[in-house]
């Protein structure tokens, strides 16, 4: 197993999207979207971006079947990746349309090429490792017209879609040999920073979140162990939300297709039900009475994937050391009231 260093228990929903807005001007809800959203709406549009001078290449590396690319930046963009819309000739000379990454996380690439077929996630049309002799990884892919799955329109169903989906990648994935370290984090370190930006920061129920991060310390004893022990014998997707899937077909059906692929590891697939739960913490009428681990545990069964039957006690070892982390990633999910259901959380764990 490798260390990890990162305080977050998941990557929240800014993490790597590079989307828009929803669909027929359906009002954005919850985060951003993913990397593939219908219209650059909130992100800004670059007239000169450096990927501009790449296109010529780049409809040359894909064979002369790339038109006209409009860049943009969205507004949780960071560093020097951008992302473009344009068309693409098919083998039957129709356009398709498409969006442009560049670059991508080569571990990003590999798994969408990797997922070709599966339908979990969009469909590649032209990808490469390097553009213009740089070591720079490209990919061309379907350009989904319905989504994120964050949009008003799909309601609670966008979660049953969710579920599905992420069934399906482990069900996709299952037979690719597992390979790297499983991540540990240092919750010992995570747990005392929390308890100094519970006090620099003035966060509210100070004196209940002390109390809880005590006890939490005495069941670290236990969870620790189980927890690094946990049977690591699936990919985890690790960034699973409802602003990276979207659909093929209007809202709302589905089925949805995954987005955003450059953080898949090695790991339990508790670890993408809770971080997906954790996001509803302080919005549980959102989910309208669904169990989302319960709800992924039985699909996993039904389509004959292993669900162990310590899962639940599990699935509390991780939802504890998740709440735990809150306060040290205020930076991040900054929300009082997230805060304060994380607080709820963690004190019914070590009750």
């Amino acid at each position: 197993m490798t260390e990890d260093h990162s305080h977050t228990a998941p990557h929240d929903a800014h993490a790597n999207g590079d989307g828009g807005r929803c669909d027929a001007g359906s009002p954005r809800r919850d985060s951003p979207g993913g990397a593939n959203a219908t219209e650059p709406g909130g992100n800004a549009p670059l007239p000169s971006p450096f990927g501009a001078g790449l296109e010529p290449i780049l409809n040359q590396s894909c064979g002369g079947r790339l038109g006209k690319i409009t860049w943009f930046r969205t507004d949780w963009q960071r560093g020097g990746a951008l992302t473009g819309y344009a068309g693409y000739r098919g083998d039957d000379s129709a356009e398709l349309p498409v969006v442009v990454k560049l670059p991508v996380p080569p571990g990003e690439r590999r798994w969408l090429i990797q997922l070709q077929g599966s339908d979990v996630a969009p469909r590649l049309y032209a990808h490469g490792e390097q553009l213009n002799g740089y070591d720079m990884a490209w990919v061309v892919m379907e350009r989904l017209p319905h989504g994120p799955l964050n949009c008003a329109a799909w309601g609670g169903a966008a979660f049953d879609l969710l579920v599905d989906a992420v069934v399906r990648f482990w069900s996709a994935t299952r037979d690719v040999p597992l390979k790297g370290e499983v991540r540990l984090r240092d919750y010992e370190a995570i747990r005392e920073e929390a308890r100094e930006s519970i006090h620099l920061h003035g966060v509210a129920n100070e004196q209940r979140w002390n109390k809880a991060l005590k006890k939490g310390h005495q069941r670290m004893r236990e969870w620790i162990p189980m927890w690094n022990d946990r049977a690591a014998e699936c990919w985890c997707h690790g960034d699973l939300h409802l602003g990276n899937a979207m659909t093929r077909v209007a809202a709302p059906n589905g089925p949805a297709v995954l987005l955003d692929f450059a953080e898949v590891h090695r790991g339990h697939w508790v670890e993408d039900a809770v971080n997906l739960e954790h996001l509803y913490w302080a919005r549980r009428d959102r989910l309208e009475g669904r169990k989302i681990c319960k709800q992924i545990a039985r699909q996993r069964k039904a389509m004959g994937l292993q669900v162990e039957e310590d899962w639940a006690k599990l699935a509390a070892i991780y939802r504890g050391l998740v709440a735990m982390c809150t306060p040290a990633i205020l930076r991040h999910v900054g929300d009082p009231l997230h805060v304060e259901a994380a607080l709820e959380v963690l004190e019914a764990q070590v009750s």
